[in-house]
């Protein structure tokens, strides 16, 4: 046992589980990712199903802020935005990259940035800015960073090499070319951090059998339809030893014109007696329905929809398949996971972002919780609008602790002792009563304000030099 403790080493970060480190086994794990590729773009519904997921998670509205999550200057906010929308980010990069992740359970963004291509002296001129305008150079090295160029390499052409604890670069095999990527040019995401692995892992890679399941399924009705394997009828004449050949001839040609779809109605004589022996296996039993239906609700739990961002997935026999979710649970489940993912994303891509003086956010409208908060504040807002108004009517108001408290929605119910006496505001009295008559909380002349004294002295002194009395 000593001797077991004195050999043990030592690491300064945790060690990997290095499983696939054979380079043949990290050849066929993109091996593995192309097939799924290859086998998805022959399946629509999964297809749709990855379209519908990469789009809630990655193409909603962002916001930009600065390093700090402060709102931008005009400027800043204007080149920001014109940066954005000129490399189509989102569009490109971003829903390229997500699909990968949903599949392959590692994407990777991809940049590059000025700053790596400056030389020497170009970075020293920087460095020589910030000393003496510190605003005009941080400006200057926040424009350096910015990326002039961002994509992403597909998930199936890439591996990634290692040591122990840590990934030291990319390795990417494309149209027969090699290519090493630096960590600081690629943004490496998970899906899921699975067991330790040094790649991420996708639930569709545990569905390889029922990705081929609904191929087969597929050829397997084609099959049938065309008739390729079995006939449908044993057709026989009944007392055959006393029919000619040239009646059976006729037969057969008469049953054969009725075998095309174009030609399946009409008359056909037969001056015989015939018996028939159905042996084919009609649709409605080969149960394809059910079966597709439980592969396709197998592609939404892998992708984490609920059935209602699946329109058309439907039960057996025949009903929406998402009578359960009327609460919306689900739907709110699959919001929160959004907004997790999202989270990532944001702290992984911020990290190229940041050097160029900005970040940005995912805006939270897709989440239910947040609308119900904001319709609550709204409905809370109005209560306390309506309390103060009924108070007012007595001479009475909410103390502010008590108005504060009601609004958050930490108080329900309100006591006397959050109730205190309105106080009277003598010039609003003099405004809403100019008139004053028979009212004893009326102000008089001596009471009015700065700017009612002038007035009231130069409409006297207009009216003396007029020869009227005021």
């Amino acid at each position: 046992m000593a001797l077991q403790l004195l050999s043990l080493g030592k690491s300064k970060q945790p060690i990997k589980n290095v499983v696939y480190s054979s380079p043949y086994i990290e050849d066929n794990l993109r091996v593995l990712t192309e097939s799924i590729f290859r086998r998805i773009k022959e399946t629509p519904e999964l297809v749709s199903m990855i379209d519908t997921a990469v789009t809630d998670h990655y193409l909603g509205p962002v916001d930009f802020f600065n390093p700090d999550g402060k709102p931008l200057g005009s400027t800043k906010l204007k080149q920001i935005n014109t940066f954005w929308s000129d490399h189509n980010i989102q569009g490109d990069a971003f829903f390229g990259q997500g699909v990968d992740l949903l599949v392959d359970g590692s994407s990777f963004g991809w940049h590059i940035e000025p700053h790596q291509l400056l030389s020497a002296k170009q970075k020293e001129a920087i460095t020589k800015i910030k000393q003496l305008n510190p605003s005009m150079g941080e400006y200057a090295e926040e424009t350096s960073n910015l990326p002039i160029s961002i994509s992403y390499l597909a998930a199936s052409t890439v591996t990634i090499k290692y040591d122990d604890t840590s990934i030291l670069y990319y390795i990417q095999d494309s149209a027969g070319k090699r290519v090493k990527w630096d960590t600081n040019q690629v943004v490496h995401i998970k899906l899921m951090e699975f067991n330790g692995e040094i790649r991420g892992f996708s639930a569709l890679k545990a569905l390889t059998k029922e990705i081929v399941m609904m191929y087969m399924l597929k050829e397997n009705i084609l099959a049938a339809m065309q008739n390729g394997g079995h006939p449908d009828n044993i057709i026989y004449l009944k007392g055959i030893g006393g029919v000619s050949k040239s009646k059976f001839s006729r037969l057969q040609s008469a049953l054969e014109s009725f075998s095309h779809l174009k030609k399946s109605h009409g008359n056909m004589a037969i001056d015989t007696e015939v018996g028939v022996i159905p042996v084919g296996v009609a649709m409605k039993d080969m149960e394809y329905r059910e079966l597709a239906m439980f592969i396709i609700s197998e592609f939404a739990l892998a992708l984490g929809l609920p059935t209602s961002r699946v329109p058309f997935l439907m039960t057996g026999s025949g009903g929406s398949s998402n009578k359960g979710e009327l609460s919306g649970n689900s739907e709110d489940s699959y919001q929160s996971k959004i907004n997790s993912r999202r989270l990532v994303w944001e702290n992984c891509w911020n990290k190229v972002f940041r050097k160029a003086g900005f970040i940005f956010k995912f805006r939270r409208t897709n989440l239910q919780d947040d609308v119900r908060e904001t319709q609550a504040s709204t409905q809370r807002a109005a209560y306390v609008q309506a309390v103060q108004s009924s108070l007012s009517q007595v001479g009475k108001q909410l103390i502010l602790q008590s108005h504060l408290a009601l609004l958050s929605g930490t108080k329900m119910n309100i006591n006397e002792e959050d109730v205190e006496e309105k106080e009277m505001q003598m010039e609003q009295f003099g405004q809403f009563n100019p008139a004053g008559m028979g009212n004893p909380m009326q102000p008089d002349n001596k009471s009015k304000s700065r700017v009612g004294q002038d007035y009231q002295h130069a409409k006297e002194k207009t009216a003396f030099n007029n020869g009227v009395s005021s």
